[in-house]
């Protein structure tokens, strides 16, 4: 309680900031972990590389990559063709009447 108290304002909003910072990262750790849950419980064959690939993540902290938690890439080809070809179907749709 001393030490506390021994505090300046400041410094105890500091901490009490790294605190409510703290459960919001929590909270997001949580909500990681139920995509990855709901991943897992929905492909037929699942390797633990398609949730996380700690190799290369090592690989990259070694390299000195400061996005080395983004492992996985993502192909957003087939998103991005397939918003495309929904923009070209609803500009004929909103054409005919």
């Amino acid at each position: 309680m001393d030490l506390i108290m021994s505090w300046t304002p400041n410094e105890y909003k500091a901490l009490l900031q790294g605190a409510q910072m703290k459960m919001v990262s929590d909270y997001e750790n949580l909500a990681i972990q139920a995509m990855y849950i709901r991943k897992a419980e929905n492909e037929k064959r699942l390797r633990l590389t398609d949730l996380f690939d700690a190799e290369k993540a090592r690989k990259r902290i070694l390299a000195g990559d400061k996005e080395w938690k983004q492992s996985k890439k993502i192909d957003t080809s087939l998103y991005k063709k397939a918003q495309a070809d929904m923009k070209v179907w609803a500009d004929k749709l909103n054409k005919k009447g």
